[in-house]
């Protein structure tokens, strides 16, 4: 483009010159050199028209290449062989009690240089609340992911009451499953058709009912259209913190089995966040929530550190606060912020 627009410019300044020339000379008039600046003009913005239908061709080819990987992808998480009826498959997903194992799983993402997650190997009991501390780019995220095999280990087993993650029918595995992502995913609509996105057929008691344990439910009411109020496109008319609530409301409508929080309260006041996971503890599942708060890692039974894609430790506030030096500077560095806040 910027050859192009020099080139263009470059012809008129010509055209001037050499038209200059001429009417100096007598043999052509002012108003022809207009006229024919004129139609030059006309001529570059036809070719600069010409130049950005090209561009917009070429963006269009990269992006239907990237279509293209898409649909050409095979599903490598393929359902299982023992399946059978549907009502099969419905009894199959109640039987998930939510024991996580991880016995030395690493992961590396296609074309990176190093592994994401290394040798990690781990275990959540039924109805156990672990917690998850680590430094940004430690692999949280990455973990969380392989659990409801948005990702397949690169090594090692994942298993989920002591079957193997790959031995369940991945729908019906993720139906068990509530994953609250790190950022907030709201689609544009009404905050009713948010939630029920959780569960389709979802009664208007079940709505309340998670609205009110994700701490979202009163502020849905002063809105005016209350549960019909429309939502922007990625929940632009909303607060960061009630874009989480929603999220997580739209989680437990579906009373998961097992519950993944990816610092899914990061935007809400400590008060608000200890109403939530006091809700939380009424229902029958096993959560494990990535946190960068000491705080609401405290409320856990357990708390699992890593860094640098492996698990350093794992145990107590108590018990890391005495063993473990990396968790004593995070804790003391927030409580310095707490206090300079003060």
């Amino acid at each position: 483009m910027p050859v192009l627009l020099f080139g263009m410019n470059m012809s008129l300044l010509f055209i001037l010159w050499f038209g200059h020339a001429h009417v100096t000379a007598g043999t052509t008039t002012v108003g022809d050199v207009v006229a024919i600046i004129n139609y030059a003009l006309r001529t570059v913005m036809a070719i600069s028209m010409f130049t950005f239908i090209a561009l917009a061709f070429s963006r269009a080819k990269a992006s239907i290449e990237r279509i293209d990987l898409i649909f050409a992808e095979e599903i490598v998480a393929s359902e299982s062989s023992q399946t059978g009826s549907f009502e099969a498959d419905s009894a199959k997903e109640s039987a998930i009690e939510g024991r996580i194992q991880f016995d030395h799983v690493s992961f590396q993402y296609d074309n990176a240089a190093e592994k994401t997650l290394h040798n990690i190997s781990f275990q959540v009991d039924k109805g156990e609340k672990l917690a998850i501390i680590g430094a940004t780019g430690s692999g949280k995220t990455t973990l969380f992911q392989l659990i409801p095999r948005l990702y397949e280990a690169s090594e090692g087993s994942i298993f989920i009451d002591g079957k193997a993650i790959d031995s369940y029918d991945v729908k019906h595995l993720r139906h068990a499953i509530g994953y609250v992502p790190q950022n907030p995913l709201l689609f544009t609509g009404t905050i009713r058709d948010n939630l029920t996105f959780g569960k389709k057929d979802a009664s208007e008691e079940e709505i309340i009912q998670a609205a009110k344990d994700a701490q979202i439910h009163d502020t849905i009411m002063e809105f005016t259209d209350q549960y019909d109020t429309l939502v922007g496109q990625r929940g632009i008319t909303l607060s960061g913190g009630q874009q989480q609530r929603i999220s997580i409301a739209r989680a437990l409508i579906r009373k998961p089995r097992i519950l993944l929080l990816d610092d899914s309260t990061s935007a809400l006041d400590l008060q608000t966040e200890a109403k939530l996971l006091r809700a939380i503890d009424q229902y029958n599942c096993t959560m494990m929530i990535i946190t960068q708060k000491i705080s609401t890692a405290e409320r856990s039974d357990r708390i699992m550190l890593i860094d640098n894609g492996k698990v350093v430790a794992s145990g107590t506030h108590e018990q890391l606060m005495q063993s473990t030096p990396l968790y004593k500077r995070i804790v003391k560095s927030q409580t310095e912020e707490v206090s300079h806040a003060l």
